[in-house]
This record gives C-alpha cells, structure tokens and sequence, in this order.
C-alpha cells in the first residue's frame, strides 16, 4: 500500500536559509572588513619609520570578488635599482656584503678582443671594461636586522577574525 505525506514548510524553511545566507554574507564581509583594518593598524604601529613611505604604503583594499587584500610597499621612485620595493627587506632583513664585489672574478673574464664590448663576465652575461673587471671596494655592507611588522599583524588578527566568524555561523542557528 503506498500512502500519501503532506509536507508543510518547505517555503517558509527555503526563504529562511535564503535570509540567513544574505544576513551571513554581509556579516562575513564587515567582518573581514574588520579584520583588513586591524591588520593595518598593527602592522602601522609596528613598522619601523625612516623616511615615512613603507608607513604610508600599508593599506588595504576590496578586491573586484569581495575579497579584501592588504598590501605592504614602497619604493624610493628615484629610478634603476631604488624602484625596487623595499618592503620584504624591512620584514626579512638582509645578509651582510662587500660593497662593489663582482660575480666571477678576472679569471673568467673574456675579453672581446677587436669588439667594443670590451669584457663579458659569462656567469652574469654583464659587459664591463677590463680595467673595472675585478674592482671591490674596502667598505662592507653590515646586513640589516629582521624587522617584521607585516605578517605578525596577520597571524594576531586572522586567529581573532576565525573566533568571530564561527561566533557569526552560531549567532543566528
């Protein structure tokens, strides 16, 4: 014998996960909108200061998805190698050096005989003259100390920012 069930509900259940999702949504993004700002705050408090630039190059932005993206950089603009952006050095430090080394040395250096080129170091692919082939300088580079401001910020806030979103997924159930 087959039977027949009447359910009732099912529209008021379907429009009430419908609600919930939306109201889940927008609480999720305000709180990652959230979470992007406190990152910036502590990694700005936490960045060492000189010039001001890495300072004032730490934001963050909503994507073109929703999604939040928070961004460390600056760069001295004064062109060739002080485009570079300096801010992992700050985060990471850097190794000591000696000013004015060249990879390879004289012996490797062939020189190019009727051309103009003058010397080619083949494990750089660099053209130099023959009398600057090997200059090294007396002067040393220290290495910088690790200063990291960035990703400690990080760790501290999406560790909060996981807490209050399973608090948001309870909040309404």
């Amino acid at each position: 014998m087959m039977g027949w069930a009447w359910i009732t509900g099912v529209d008021t259940l379907t429009n009430d996960l419908a609600q919930y999702t939306a109201r889940l949504v927008l609480r999720a993004r305000a709180n990652d909108a959230t979470a992007a700002q406190e990152i910036v705050a502590r990694a700005k408090a936490a960045v060492p200061q000189d010039t001001g630039l890495l300072f004032s190059g730490i934001f963050a932005r909503m994507n073109e998805d929703g999604n939040w993206t928070v961004e460390a950089g600056a760069t001295h603009g004064r062109g060739r190698w002080y485009d570079l952006n300096y801010a992992f050095l700050v985060e990471y430090g850097t190794q000591p050096g000696e000013r004015g080394g060249r990879r390879g040395g004289t012996a490797i250096v062939k020189v190019g005989g009727r051309s103009r080129a003058g010397a080619f170091n083949p494990v750089t692919g660099r053209r130099f003259r023959v009398a600057n082939a090997s200059r090294k300088s007396s002067r040393t580079h220290p290495g910088t100390a690790p200063q990291p401001f960035f990703y400690p910020a990080v760790d501290a806030v999406l560790g909060d920012r996981e807490a209050r979103q399973a608090a948001l997924v309870d909040q309404d159930l």
